[in-house]
């Protein structure tokens, strides 16, 4: 439960008005900057006996809650969540609020956070605590919420019972439903330095550092090395300069990137893009995907925009339904084109 080194400042601020936080948090970040973890401990002290900067680990309620047990934190995760996440501990607590279809009978996991568990969540959090600090939800990622999951919450958030905290948690604050967001205080937690990072990183990975390291958070960094998804990842940005510099075909590419989880893909093409537009209109040191040759600094930086709205249109549908290779041909295809444009 200790924090990363990198949240200190976060805790300091979250926590600066004691136990009398709002009723509703949204704790926001770049992904892969440790804020579910920062959310665990959040919960963990507000659901401690004893007072202080940090939970005591030593209560009843402490025990309780490190041994997923505690009958007043409540866990709602989309079901890929609860399955390939960092914490078991989550995972434990979200067996509560199972999925209404059996696993064995769909072919994919869901990333969507139902309203049937919110509905449950709604009726628990009407009933009387266990304790006398009350009740704490945590919702993960909170912009994976349905419409109708996202408006039953919206009522709990419009009248809390006494004593009732909710944690929301996610990388994208801007899909969630505005007023969700107007009923919740925005917590806004930084991500570590790139010298902290590395720092970090080093520490865990030693030889199998990259050297160039990714846009990423570096917990996902780290799940990244262990699973492949880095030299998966690595590969991907390779062939998106080929493409760039006009030597890969983009219905090719698409079908070849296809089966790779949807979120993740587009996550990282937008972060590639963003890096491609910094490039153009800032100079620098070029990202992983620019194409070499002299007239690599002309992609036209105005189609890289219309490319990087583009994703994101399909990030935010990403949760539904969404055929991924028509999706990622359009993309490449924008890309190619703004390569080409210029050359």
């Amino acid at each position: 439960m200790k924090l990363f080194p990198w949240q200190s400042a976060d805790w300091k601020r979250v926590t600066s008005a004691g136990r009398g936080l709002h009723h509703g948090l949204v704790l926001a970040g770049p992904a892969g900057i440790g804020k579910r973890e920062f959310a665990v401990a959040l919960a963990r002290w507000m659901l401690c006996a004893n007072e202080g900067e940090v939970a005591c680990g030593d209560c009843q309620d402490c025990r309780l809650f490190d041994a997923g047990t505690h009958p007043d934190f409540h866990v709602l995760l989309t079901e890929a969540e609860a399955e390939t996440g960092r914490m078991n501990l989550l995972t434990e607590y979200a067996r509560r609020y199972p999925d209404g279809e059996p696993r064995g009978q769909r072919k994919n996991l869901s990333r969507v956070i139902p309203v049937d568990k919110v509905r449950v969540l709604i009726d628990r959090f009407y009933q009387s605590s266990h304790t006398a600090a009350g009740k704490v939800a945590l919702l993960l990622p909170a912009d994976r919420m349905n419409v109708n999951a996202a408006n039953s919450l919206l009522k709990l958030l419009e009248e809390p019972p006494p004593g009732s905290h909710f944690l929301l948690v996610t990388h994208q604050p801007d899909v969630l439903l505005p007023t969700i967001r107007s009923r919740c205080v925005v917590e806004s937690l930084d991500a570590p330095d790139a010298e902290t990072a590395r720092t970090w990183l080093r520490e865990r990975l030693g030889d199998a550092l990259p050297a160039e390291l990714p846009q990423a958070g570096p917990l996902d960094i780290v799940a990244d090395q262990a699973s492949g998804a880095l030299e998966e990842r690595a590969a991907g940005v390779e062939a998106v300069r080929q493409l760039l510099g006009g030597r890969a075909d983009p219905v090719s590419l698409a079908a070849s990137l296809a089966g790779q989880d949807a979120l993740s893909l587009l996550g990282w093409l937008q972060e590639l893009t963003a890096g491609l537009i910094r490039w153009q209109l800032a100079g620098g040191e070029p990202p992983w995907a620019a194409p070499g040759g002299p007239g690599a600094r002309n992609i036209a930086a105005p189609a890289l925009f219309a490319v990087y709205d583009k994703i994101g249109q399909y990030r935010r549908i990403a949760r539904d339904q969404l055929n991924l290779q028509l999706a990622l041909e359009e993309i490449f295809i924008a890309m190619g084109e703004a390569a080409g444009s210029r050359r």
